[in-house]
């Protein structure tokens, strides 16, 4: 069922298709009595052309301002897709390297959207139509609800503030000064596929961009308004822009939980055969 379809969809009076839907909602649990740690994004003050010397110097810098341990926050997330918005206010749960929990906190009612990713399957439950898909979490299965095709590694580290995970490790970085921030250029086989803007003030990052084998722009992904969570810095808002979609969140109310403090499957509900999105 693709994400526009949530947009029609009306509340069900059932009893027990709305208890179902009350145990459901933990994270909106967590989005209010997790500790808040909202704040300004605290750094040093980078003095006129302050830079690295070095891209390994920049991506060391990078590493020690990320956050680690589970993030939660309330999203307010909006989807263009091919000319048409759709907008959601969700409560996260995001751990790297690719856990992710999303459920939708409509205007009136519990949540009637649920979408999990965890130990590599996706799960998604519509509770008003009482309809529970699960399969691998690739590439297409997400973009179907999420309509981002990128790994689910890929995109639990941009929606924290994260260079792709797939592209740490490299021994193959440029880098140069660009406008106030450091330009990181990563290559393979002598071809482009990723670059990464940090600001040398704070040590976050700005932007990523990454390219296609043809070094052709696949998307951008921005990050802005750092706030401190735990002992790094988490963006508060994230807009990622790719061919015929863009994706823009602005979290509040962000948490922190150990790594081993919540599950992230969506648990399977009595009564309830799950589809096989495949």
């Amino acid at each position: 069922m693709p994400l526009k379809d949530l947009t029609c969809m009306k509340s069900m009076t059932k009893n027990s298709l709305a208890n179902r839907r009350f145990r459901y909602g933990i994270l909106t649990l967590f989005a209010i009595t997790a500790i808040s740690l909202s704040g300004c994004a605290a750094g040093r003050v980078a003095s006129p052309g302050a830079t690295y010397d070095s891209p390994e110097t920049a991506l060391r810098e990078l590493a020690a301002s990320l956050t680690t341990g589970t993030i939660t926050a309330t999203a307010r997330i909006e989807i263009s897709y091919h000319g048409e918005r759709y907008p959601l206010k969700a409560a996260m749960m995001m751990r790297r390297p690719a856990d992710l929990r999303l459920e939708s906190i409509p205007l009136f009612g519990p949540p009637d959207f649920f979408l999990s990713i965890a130990g590599g399957e996706l799960r998604v439950f519509l509770p008003e139509k009482e309809t529970f898909y699960s399969g691998p979490a690739t590439r297409p299965n997400i973009s179907r609800f999420l309509h981002l095709p990128l790994p689910a590694a890929e995109i639990v580290a941009i929606l924290m503030g994260r260079p792709p995970e797939e592209w740490e490790g490299s021994n193959d970085w440029h880098g140069e000064r660009e406008e106030g921030y450091y330009r990181v250029d990563r290559y393979l086989a002598g071809k482009k596929i990723c670059s990464l803007w940090i600001d040398p003030a704070t040590d976050v990052l700005i932007r990523v961009r990454a390219f296609t084998e043809g070094e052709e722009i696949a998307y951008t992904a921005d990050f802005a308004d750092h706030t401190r969570a735990g002992k790094g810095l988490l963006p508060r808002r994230v807009t990622i822009a790719g061919e015929g979609v863009s994706l823009a969140l602005r979290y509040t109310e962000i948490g922190l939980l150990d790594d081993d403090a919540a599950s992230f499957a969506l648990p399977v509900p009595e009564g309830i055969t799950p589809i096989p999105i495949d």
